[in-house]
């Protein structure tokens, strides 16, 4: 028993000196995701994202891809010597977007075992105006009946904003404001009143209004009206 336990042990130690592991690049960032916390709508965050090449050979930087709303671009050399370290400079523009946001930006290299690596910047878009519902649907509506629904805009800004230019389309959607100044974390209320024609058996619009606010000076809020299921 311990003559082949000493050749299985030589024979491993063998052939672990003519097997040596293979030389390959290997990409490795110690924080592959950045949380930006709570932004305004519209404003923009800049990071810049590290990786290392901890294998032993040179790591080549294919091609650095984002999704909507973030740009990255690779900052450092696109050959990366092993032991030596890289940048990619990140930038999300928050313009149009609000809530909780999750952005991508895909590495391609030539690691073999890991040839995509996936960034991820996240966190909260807070508009200076918001709005709910963002978009109005009612349903069972009876047709040449009037419905109504209210849309709650919040102020989450500093100063006050003013509302005005209060339109709808078509002319069996109208809107009513209730109040057109909306002090700091205040609210206002969009009464809408809301039909489908006889013979119809659905109807859409949209509301809009405008503002004061140079992030928002525009709000559009889609209406849809659904009706009864017609029986027979």
């Amino acid at each position: 028993m311990k003559n082949l336990f000493a050749l299985s042990s030589a024979l491993l130690l063998l052939f672990g000196f003519f097997c040596p592991a293979l030389a390959a690049p290997q990409l490795v960032t110690p924080q592959p995701a950045f949380h930006f916390g709570t932004i305004a709508e519209g404003d923009k965050v800049h990071h810049v994202f590290t990786f290392t090449n901890q294998g032993d050979q040179p790591l080549i930087i294919n091609r650095v891809r984002s999704t909507c709303g973030c740009t990255g671009t690779l900052l450092s050399q696109k050959e990366i010597p092993p032991g030596e370290s890289g940048e990619i400079k990140t930038v999300f523009n928050s313009s149009g977007m609000r809530g909780p946001i999750v952005k991508w930006i895909h590495v391609y290299s030539n690691d073999p075992i890991n040839p995509k690596v996936r960034l991820q910047i996240n966190g909260v878009v807070q508009p200076e105006i918001d709005f709910t519902p963002r978009r109005l649907r009612l349903t069972g509506m009876e047709p040449g009946k009037k419905h109504e629904a209210l849309v709650t805009l919040t102020n989450n800004s500093e100063q006050p904003i003013f509302l005005s230019h209060l339109t709808t389309t078509p002319a069996v959607l109208s809107a009513r404001l209730s109040e057109t100044r909306l002090e700091p974390g205040g609210t206002a209320n969009i009464k809408i009143s809301f039909e489908i024609p006889a013979g119809k058996t659905h109807q859409n619009g949209y509301i809009s209004l405008k503002t004061s606010s140079p992030r928002t000076p525009k709000i559009r809020i889609p209406v849809f009206g659904v009706g009864h299921a017609q029986t027979r």
